[in-house]
């Protein structure tokens, strides 16, 4: 274990178990929104799947024909 410059030991935090938010869509959306605007295409493929309307008009990239 580390000491600081004083002597005296650094107390350890305690261990806390990883949890999971499950979100709703309303909170995952503009989550997702943000990552794509940062420019992660696979984001962007994702919202293009789920809410198609979600990525703005004025994308650069024309909406593939299905």
């Amino acid at each position: 274990m580390r000491t600081r410059n004083d002597g005296q030991k650094k107390k350890r935090q305690p261990y806390e178990k990883p949890t999971a938010t499950k979100l709703t869509p309303e909170q995952a959306k503009p989550k997702l929104l943000a990552h794509a605007v940062i420019g992660d295409e696979g984001v962007k493929e994702l919202l293009d799947l789920i809410v198609p309307n979600a990525r703005s008009k004025d994308s650069t990239k024309p909406k593939k024909a299905s």
